[in-house]
């Protein structure tokens, strides 16, 4: 790893996670007013039929390659170790998101679909915890880009402590969004 310190990773993380991603009602009206200036009313244009395509097309590959990784012991046989704020998170108005293992030999400035930085797991009755959500993170130290960093079409959004985060919710659906920060189905309820 960087030199980069644990507990400035996870007050980052921490930072970057409590941020809220346009609902999906906001993103529907953005849909619908690209696909307006493009072309026949009400129907999206080739570049974003193609972009969609694109990103149904992505969702895929990270759900094969993320999988295997609702046995929590193979994450961690994946180097998915290190718990940050030792704490499920959960915010009384937002919704929840669990646990994050990050695999601290990903944080990079590289973004690949099939590894993201961090694993996301709400804790169940029974004392297992359940894969609900992964997270992109690249630190603003290791990005050289001009452009901000960007995956699904998405680009990641840069936090007060200079980390760029992006929360997928592949695993469990997410009423505030695919890409919100917060997920309303997500509880630390059986938090131990």
């Amino acid at each position: 790893m960087r030199p980069i310190s644990l507990l400035l990773l996870a007050t980052t993380l921490t930072a970057a996670c409590s941020a809220e991603s346009a609902t999906t009602s906001e993103r529907a009206a953005q849909t619908e007013a690209s696909a307006s200036r493009g072309g026949v009313p009400g129907q999206a244009s080739p570049a974003s039929q193609s972009s969609a395509a694109s990103e149904r097309k992505d969702l895929a590959t990270l759900r094969a390659a993320t999988a295997r990784f609702h046995r929590y012991e193979v994450a961690k046989d994946a180097n998915y170790t290190f718990l940050f704020m030792n704490m499920c998170m959960e915010d009384a108005k937002f919704g929840g998101m669990g646990y994050h293992y990050v695999n601290t030999s990903l944080l990079d400035d590289k973004l690949d679909v099939t590894a993201p930085e961090a694993l996301l797991y709400e804790p169940e009755a029974n004392g297992r915890r359940r894969l609900v959500a992964v997270e992109y993170v690249i630190p603003k130290s290791e990005w050289t880009s001009d452009r901000e960093p960007e995956l699904f079409g998405r680009k990641l959004k840069l936090n007060a402590f200079d980390l760029y985060a992006l929360h997928v919710w592949v695993w469990e659906n997410n009423p505030s969004g695919l890409y919100a920060d917060w997920n309303p189905r997500v509880s630390c309820e059986n938090a131990r």
